[in-house]
């Protein structure tokens, strides 16, 4: 497998895990959806040639980059097992297409796990620094975009009562965390990701976070029947326990918004447990966690 990295997985390793696996399986469609602010392509990668739309993100957090690892390693899985003709993912091939953006957030990701670079521009460092208390320090810490945005709390869903749920815990400007920006889809990763999903109107999508092992698969009692028998079927697939969320976590996700703006099924997957970043070592059962659950998005038509 080309997709083996112990190391951070920081946005450089997911482009050349990409066009390794490109040069390997020339069938992949690889496109993008937008850029950063730092002018980062974001890709998505498109596997299958079904008519079940599967939409996966994962990174919308910095220091969540374990979820990039692991959308990369399922679909170098699917390219694999394909090639080895499983009858299953050839018949998953037919019946899916799968959308899969492994990064959104490449700028947050490699702050997160590099610091402060060449690359941040004198003037975005100084705002950083400023909104990390004055600290240079951002490994492991960081969950928002280089602009101190926190890509989960911008989306166009209930997006004053999260601002308001996020002053009452003394956020009102950039920072590492949960702070929603100046109004919805103010950052281009967001904003990217909205436009995105519009065009495709996928039939099931989840955003990749860590940690819980838990899956939140409602918004204000919004999901539909089918839905909630979806998520159910997720959460026996993965041993995952389905909850619901409070707080400043309850409202302006991209989960969020996909059920309250498309009426469409979608789910806020919450991998491994501890503080993140999570480590490598909890990589292995993440994987095995997630495997048959993955699968199961693409045959939802089935259900």
């Amino acid at each position: 497998m080309f997709i083996t990295s112990v190391r951070n997985y920081d946005y450089n390793e997911m482009t050349n895990d990409l066009l390794a696996l490109f040069k390997k399986y020339h069938y992949l469609k690889i496109g993008g959806i937008g850029k950063s602010v730092l002018d980062n392509d974001i890709p998505v990668i498109r596997w299958g040639e079904g008519d079940c739309r599967v939409l996966l993100c994962g990174s919308h957090h910095g220091n969540e980059w374990v979820t990039s690892l692991l959308l990369m390693r399922f679909l170098e899985i699917l390219c694999k097992e394909r090639n080895l003709e499983n009858e299953e993912i050839v018949d998953l091939y037919s019946e899916a297409s799968y959308y899969i953006i492994p990064m959104l957030n490449p700028d947050g990701v490699n702050l997160s796990i590099h610091g402060l670079t060449d690359e941040i521009p004198d003037d975005i460092r100084t705002k950083l620094i400023a909104a990390n208390n004055e600290s240079s320090d951002f490994k492991g810490k960081w969950q928002a975009n280089i602009r101190g945005v926190d890509l989960n709390h911008n989306y166009d869903a209930a997006f004053l009562r999260g601002c308001a749920f996020a002053q009452k815990l003394g956020i009102t400007g950039p920072g590492p965390t949960r702070f929603s920006g100046e109004k919805p889809e103010s950052e281009p990763e967001s904003k990217a990701l909205v436009s995105f999903t519009k065009k495709l109107m996928p039939d099931i999508c989840a955003a990749y976070h860590s940690q819980g092992e838990i899956i939140y698969a409602d918004f204000d009692g919004k999901a539909t029947k089918r839905a909630k028998r979806i998520a159910e079927e997720l959460s026996r697939l993965s041993g995952y326990n389905l909850d619901q969320t409070e707080g400043v976590a309850s409202c302006s996700g991209y989960k969020d918004w996909v059920i309250n703006e498309l009426y469409l099924p979608a789910y806020t997957i919450e991998v491994g447990l501890g503080e993140n970043p999570l480590p490598f070592s909890q990589f292995d059962k993440i994987l095995k966690d997630n495997l048959k659950m993955l699968i199961f998005m693409g045959q939802i038509n089935r259900f």
